[in-house]
């Protein structure tokens, strides 16, 4: 008796406890297959097996391209063709036709020609060289003519005595000029110097020749190499004794 109350306590401990909330799924809630087959519904568990085959998934199968329309290329007709050609031909013919047109009546052709070296330069005539005038004859004197009284322009002269043997006061281009002189007796010695001119422009002058109180006679001689309109001064110790003209043709 006591064991069968003293069980009987302790169940009525253990009924006593709070007992768990359990929420219970509704019928809403929870679809049965026979309600998903009636509404046409698919199971989710076969979803999967109405799916596509990927690949890669292990299934190998040919995948199915639909065919494409491709409008072609009209094709130009021949006649088409030709015809264009020949307008780009006479185009550029045209073209042509003016460009040289253009350069030929501007002078430019013939320009380009002689630059490339495909037709001569044309000929130049050579500037006619002005004529030079006669030499003026006479002799002009200074303050020392009675030192140097005597001095000649010639084109030849004696070989042995230097003397003067053509006398002349025009010349040729490169022909040598002969200058005939003579020293009388000066009282002093001195120097004397000679001075060519070129169309009264100073050229050149010639050494100094110390002379002594005796009387002497000597030569010298130039050339020009172009035409020219020359005199010749002799000097007698900075004193202008003779000049003389001549000219070079």
């Amino acid at each position: 008796m006591m064991q069968t109350s003293t069980q009987s306590e302790q169940q009525q401990q253990m009924s006593l406890l709070p007992v768990p909330y359990q929420p219970q799924q509704s019928a809403m809630m929870m679809p049965t297959a026979s309600m998903q087959a009636e509404n046409g519904l698919i199971p989710m568990q076969q979803m999967g097996s109405m799916a596509p085959a990927l690949p890669g998934d292990g299934q190998d199968g040919a995948v199915y391209i639909p065919p494409m329309y491709t409008k072609p290329r009209a094709i130009i007709p021949r006649y088409r063709a030709i015809s264009g050609l020949l307008s780009v031909l006479i185009v550029i013919g045209l073209l042509c036709a003016g460009v040289s047109y253009y350069v030929n009546a501007s002078g430019k052709l013939t320009m380009l020609s002689q630059f490339y070296k495909l037709a001569p330069p044309p000929n130049v005539k050579p500037t006619a060289a002005p004529v030079l005038a006669d030499p003026k004859a006479n002799p002009d004197f200074g303050p020392a003519y009675s030192i140097i009284n005597s001095a000649t322009t010639n084109s030849r002269i004696d070989p042995i005595s230097h003397a003067s043997a053509q006398p002349t006061n025009i010349f040729q281009v490169n022909q040598t000029i002969y200058l005939t002189y003579s020293v009388q007796h000066p009282k002093t010695a001195g120097v004397m110097i000679i001075k060519w001119y070129t169309n009264s422009s100073f050229y050149q002058s010639s050494p100094p020749v110390p002379v002594t109180t005796n009387a002497i006679t000597g030569y010298t001689t130039q050339k020009y190499t172009q035409p020219a309109e020359g005199k010749v001064e002799l000097y007698w110790n900075n004193q202008l004794a003779i000049r003389l003209y001549f000219v070079v043709r």
